[in-house]
């Protein structure tokens, strides 16, 4: 699971009335994707990457709004198979949720909810990045690029070596350290 992953996955929700299938341990999987994140930007912090560790907190932060993009999309067809009292392939969470929603409908006894959702605590570095508004720089690109996605959700280029480029530091950064692009600063 990565966020490559993640993406595609959005993309087949987006373009698609029915749940696509997922694997069953696909949240399990994306909780591991969302551990390692931390952990590594945690680890950076620690060795004093600063770079390295907003790096990993841009990715923790994309990964995160991808997953609650699809969820959003995920449950908007499961309240609509439930109200149609249509069965589809969903993980075993999902049918949970299902099962639930039908109940409510056919205003039957609820099921219990074996599992209470806590909240998780956001590090003092989560938050304060979550806090900020993207800074961006302008670079020089010295390679072509294909495009990439930003902190900030949004997508940036591809580029063509040569280029000029208003990018997010974070990625800017990661450019200059392997020799993809060089900071510029323009004096109006």
């Amino acid at each position: 699971m990565d966020i490559v992953k993640l993406r595609e996955l959005l993309e087949a929700e987006l373009s698609s009335t029915d749940l696509n299938e997922l694997d069953e341990d696909f949240y399990v999987e994306f909780d591991s994707l969302i551990k390692a994140l931390k952990l590594s930007a945690e680890s950076s912090r620690e060795r004093g990457e600063d770079v390295e560790e907003r790096l990993y907190l841009a990715q923790l932060k994309i990964a995160e709004s991808l997953m609650k993009e699809i969820i959003k999309l995920r449950l908007h067809k499961i309240v609509d198979l439930a109200v149609e009292g249509k069965i589809a392939e969903m993980t075993a969470e999902e049918k949970r949720l299902f099962n639930v929603i039908r109940a409510f409908i056919e205003r039957e006894e609820l099921p219990e909810i074996s599992e209470e959702v806590q909240p998780q605590e956001e590090s003092e570095a989560e938050a304060e990045y979550r806090s900020k508004e993207v800074p961006k720089e302008a670079y020089i690109i010295q390679i072509d690029l294909p495009a990439v996605l930003g902190p900030d959700m949004k997508e940036y280029g591809p580029f063509m070596a040569g280029d000029m480029a208003i990018i997010p530091t974070v990625i800017g950064r990661a450019l200059v350290e392997r020799e993809a692009a060089r900071r510029v600063r323009i004096f109006l």
